[in-house]
């Protein structure tokens, strides 16, 4: 199989543009059905083709050597519809996987190679059991509804997330809170699969466990197996096996944890949902505004006029007497205090002396 592009879909059989009667679309093949989008990043389809009702598929001869990739010619019960893939090589890859989930075996008209061969096997053997599976779930007043995929995950856990692997981990370290276990699709996209998050010796360890369809209910791939009749008897065994030291995983989904917004990338040109980057100030780092627009103490005002008194002499063995503070007064009188204030100094220098 070649590689396909990353796509934020639900895990599909193959996947890849075509043109469905002259209009280019991102096809995904998932069951029997193929799920027509805008783009690989729009997760809403707008328009699906049931493969049910299948009667042949064929290439279009009428276009003679002119055109490199011939036309498919899709015929059902109730239309036809003309597909042109990308290249030779994915024309002959849809060929296969819609000539194999239809009769449910591997196609022998086809050019292939032998890794290509080995994934058309595995998809009949997934689809065989995809719809043992849902014709065991489906009531017999809605068998006529036997071919719609999206049936299959009428009934699920609250704990199961559309996620990968890695995901599912990231999901798990950043909402321990809510829960350490969740359930998800597996990569080969009919069984599910189990993981879970524990703290050990101070480091965090990943398990991950596979959860097989069977004939009657589902089974917990460990040893001894694990035998329950849905899926949320398989998680809630879990729970009982682990002592309740593990609980699913429960989100609040009524309020986003992040910023996102919508904005058109420069080379494309396609709107593509982004999220706001960017770090926060946290609250205890913030100065009150108390403190900022509180003004720092002024220091006490003093007469630049008024100049200090020089020190008395001393004798010896006489300790030097302190005169008491003299307040200044008004502007006017400072001149006839300072007159007087001379005199009694003369005064006492002559007593002292």
């Amino acid at each position: 199989m070649s590689p396909a592009k990353k796509s934020s879909l639900p895990p599909s059989y193959f996947e890849g543009f075509i043109e469905k009667d002259g209009t280019k679309l991102w096809t995904c093949l998932r069951g029997n059905t193929l799920y027509f989008y805008k783009d690989s990043k729009n997760p809403t389809y707008t328009e699906k083709l049931e493969l049910g009702n299948f009667v042949s598929l064929t290439d279009n001869q009428t276009n003679g050597k002119n055109y490199r990739v011939p036309t498919m010619i899709l015929k059902l019960t109730d239309c036809n519809v003309k597909l042109k893939a990308t290249s030779l090589e994915t024309h002959e890859q849809w060929k296969g996987f819609i000539l194999s989930v239809t009769q449910l075996e591997v196609p022998r008209c086809l050019t292939l190679l032998p890794g290509q061969i080995h994934a058309l096997q595995d998809v009949v053997l997934q689809e065989t059991m995809r719809q043992n599976m849902l014709r065991q779930t489906l009531k017999p007043s809605d068998k006529e509804t036997e071919n719609d995929y999206e049936d299959v995950l009428n009934v699920m856990p609250k704990c199961f997330y559309q996620v990968s692997r890695t995901e599912a981990e990231n999901l798990l370290r950043r909402h321990p809170q809510c829960g350490n276990l969740l359930l998800r699709p597996s990569r080969d996209g009919i069984s599910n699969a189990i993981t879970t998050c524990l703290e050990h010796q101070g480091t965090t360890k990943m398990m991950h466990y596979r959860v097989k369809p069977s004939d009657d209910g589902f089974i917990l791939d460990v040893v001894p197996p694990i035998f329950r009749k849905s899926l949320q008897d398989i998680i809630d065994a879990f729970v009982e096996k682990t002592d309740k030291t593990t609980s699913p995983l429960i989100l609040d989904q009524s309020y986003e944890d992040t910023i996102s917004f919508v904005k058109a990338e420069k080379e494309s040109g396609e709107h593509v949902l982004q999220k706001a980057t960017g770090s926060s100030v946290p609250l205890e780092n913030k100065e009150p505004l108390k403190n900022k627009n509180k003004t720092p103490d002024k220091p006490p005002r003093t007469n630049p006029k008024v100049k200090p008194l020089p020190d008395l002499p001393k004798k010896n063995n006489q300790k030097a007497q302190t005169l008491p503070q003299i307040h200044p007064k008004s502007n006017f009188a400072q001149h006839d205090i300072t007159e007087e204030l001379h005199l009694k100094l003369q005064l006492r220098r002559k007593q002292l002396d």
